[in-house]
């Protein structure tokens, strides 16, 4: 049992007095709090006054303390801290040497502005009481700012590239060069190189950037090989090709052996890159039909006809024919082409058979012996003239003769006097002689003047074989030592144009002609034979019938360019006319074989003889 006594029993208390006595003691306390606040605030904001565009104490670059620092004592401070960052070099090393850059020409050195703005930035944070809290809880805990580095990269970028530019080498293709001898001469190729950048530029930067980046930084530039288009092997092997395809090409004939000359192959020659990226010869030829052509000209040669020796009038002994040849021009390029694509494809031949055909003589020795023992003199006529100035005195005449004496011409062949007689040269002992020259005589007018006495006995002696006429023509005004309208005229223009005498030997015989010419004292005489199997042909002619006729005058000069008293004679008169004279040739059975009908116009020509005079004295 529990002893209560007054002591122990409490007595109540009233309930409006207790609520009072709490509420005072909560604003007392509530007082006190907010005045201590108030003082710790003041103490706060006036510690962030006092440190206003200052850094804050506790702030650090690395181990640099920036307490209470301006920005640009903080500068100065972290500059003269981290001056080490801007002492330095980046070396470049490549394989011919190395590029040596230092740290101040690219821009390295301590970022100062960024670790100052950093460094201030530190506890300035949020509204200003977070401020206020922020610094102090720096002042108290401290803050370290990491320490910055700054470069051009730019500058360093362009470093780099130009040390790599400088590093670059182009490389030298391989070539065949083709000299002035035709000769193939090897250029040989090279090897370039081109620089790596990017691993460079990955260290380089690291190297910029790392703070415990040594004082001396090296960076290799590293470089690979370009290897040309075309290598010298290739080019050694062009050059070996083309030597095999330009090799002389052979064309064996029996006599005088022909070829394409290796010089004149090579110079169609050239040298480039394939589509499939090899290097490679080519030949153009484009000139091949040209030289083929020049080659045939030394090739061909006209057959020769069997002939006949004779002695006096009898005929003595036969001389050999001989083969003629012709080269197909066309066949023999499409030869060697296809021979220049064996040597491209490798095949290695130098010897081509040319395309030549065989041209036999129109009169076989076999023939001329048959007809040897037949043969007779079956035609001629001789002309006199008068040796002078207007002949070449003489030579004019006789050298024709003396080339056309042993002519042969064969069955069905053609007779021509340009062609048997070849070039007139003074080389050959032509001289200058007559020649009518807008209708008058001119003595010394022409190379070879008066050989139309040699054309026109040749063309009566064959008029009267009976053999089938061509090409004629009658001289300007007749000249009296030749037949009345049967004279035939020659002549090759300086213009170009050409008259000739021709002749056609329309037998089965072959047919020689005996040429003479001499001269006794100052007359002279050429005489041609033609001597054949006899066919007994009966040649006619009719009696000239002359028209027109023109009685010509004659006319005395008289000139100082000869002494007084001596005359010349420089014209003869002679009378105009048109005269027209018939040959008729009948077989040996009466049969009709030709008929041909010759009309001569001739021009009247006025005679002049010049006398001298004495000239007439001064005035």
């Amino acid at each position: 049992m529990t002893t209560i006594t007054p002591e122990t029993i409490a007595l109540p208390t009233s309930p409006t007095r207790s609520r009072r006595t709490w509420l005072h003691f909560a604003v007392a306390f509530l007082v006190g709090v907010i005045a201590t606040l108030g003082l710790g605030a003041g103490a706060l904001y006036a510690f962030d006054a006092q440190y206003a565009g200052r850094i804050l104490p506790g702030v650090r670059v690395g181990a640099v303390d920036l307490a209470g620092l301006t920005p640009a004592s903080a500068a100065e401070r972290i500059g003269a801290a981290y001056a080490a960052l801007g002492e330095g070099e980046l070396v470049l090393v490549g394989p011919d040497g190395s590029r040596t850059v230092s740290y101040a020409d690219l821009g390295r050195g301590p970022d100062v502005d960024a670790m100052v703005a950093d460094a201030l930035a530190v506890g300035r944070d949020g509204n200003p009481v977070e401020r206020v809290i922020a610094g102090a809880r720096t002042a108290v805990r401290g803050a370290t700012i990491a320490p910055r580095v700054t470069f051009d990269a730019e500058a360093l970028a362009t470093v780099l590239a130009d040390f790599a530019a400088s590093l670059a080498i182009e490389p030298r293709d391989g070539a065949v060069i083709v000299n002035e001898d035709k000769s193939f001469v090897v250029q040989y190729g090279a090897n370039g190189r081109s620089a790596e950048l990017q691993a460079p530029i990955d260290a380089a930067l690291a190297a910029m950037t790392d703070l415990d980046a040594p004082a001396r930084v090296e960076v290799t530039i590293p470089t690979i090989a370009l290897i040309p288009d075309v290598t010298t092997d290739e080019a050694r092997a062009a050059k070996t090709l083309a030597d095999a395809i330009t090799a002389r090409i052979d064309l064996p004939l029996e006599e005088d052996p022909q070829a394409v000359t290796t010089s004149r192959l090579r110079g169609w020659v050239t040298f480039a890159p394939t589509a499939d990226g090899g290097y490679a010869p080519s030949i153009d030829t484009a000139k091949l039909p040209g030289v083929v052509k020049m080659l045939a000209t030394k090739i061909d040669r006209e057959p020769v006809n069997a002939s006949f020796t004779s002695s006096g009038g009898r005929i003595t002994g036969v001389t050999k024919s001989k083969d003629g040849r012709t080269l197909d021009v066309d066949v023999t390029v499409a030869q060697v082409r296809a021979l220049l694509d064996e040597r491209a494809a490798g095949a290695a031949t130098g010897v081509l058979t040319p395309a030549v055909e065989i041209v036999e003589p129109a009169l076989t020795t076999a023939e001329a012996q048959a007809a040897r023992p037949k043969m007779r003199k079956i035609a001629q006529w001789q002309t006199y003239f008068q040796v002078s100035e207007r002949n070449g005195f003489g030579a004019n005449i006789w050298i024709p003769a003396r080339l056309i004496d042993g002519y042969v011409v064969a069955p069905r062949a053609t007779f021509d006097f340009w062609d048997a007689i070849g070039p007139v040269t003074r080389a050959k002992g032509y001289k200058d002689g007559g020649a009518i020259i807008n209708g008058k005589t001119e003595p010394q007018g022409a190379l070879a003047g008066g050989i139309c006495s040699c054309s026109t006995t040749l063309f009566n002696a064959a008029l009267r074989a009976g053999y089938e006429m061509g090409a004629r023509r009658n001289h300007f005004y007749y000249i009296d030592r030749y037949p009345l309208g049967l004279d035939a005229t020659v002549f090759i223009s300086a213009s170009g144009s050409r008259q000739t005498m021709s002749f056609t030997n329309d037998t089965d015989y072959p047919i020689l002609i005996r040429g003479y010419g001499w001269s006794n004292g100052g007359d002279g005489y050429v005489k041609f034979e033609i001597h054949s199997v006899p066919n007994g042909r009966d040649v006619r002619f009719s009696k000239p019938i002359v028209k027109n006729i023109r009685g010509a005058t004659d006319e005395v000069q008289y000139t100082t360019s000869l002494a007084p008293g001596v005359s010349k004679r420089i014209e003869y008169p002679v009378d105009g006319k048109q005269v027209t004279v018939t040959r008729t040739v009948l077989d040996s059975n009466g049969n009709l074989l030709h008929t041909n009908t010759y009309f001569s116009s001739y021009a009247r020509i006025t005679g002049l003889t010049l006398i001298g005079r004495a000239a007439s004295p001064a005035p």
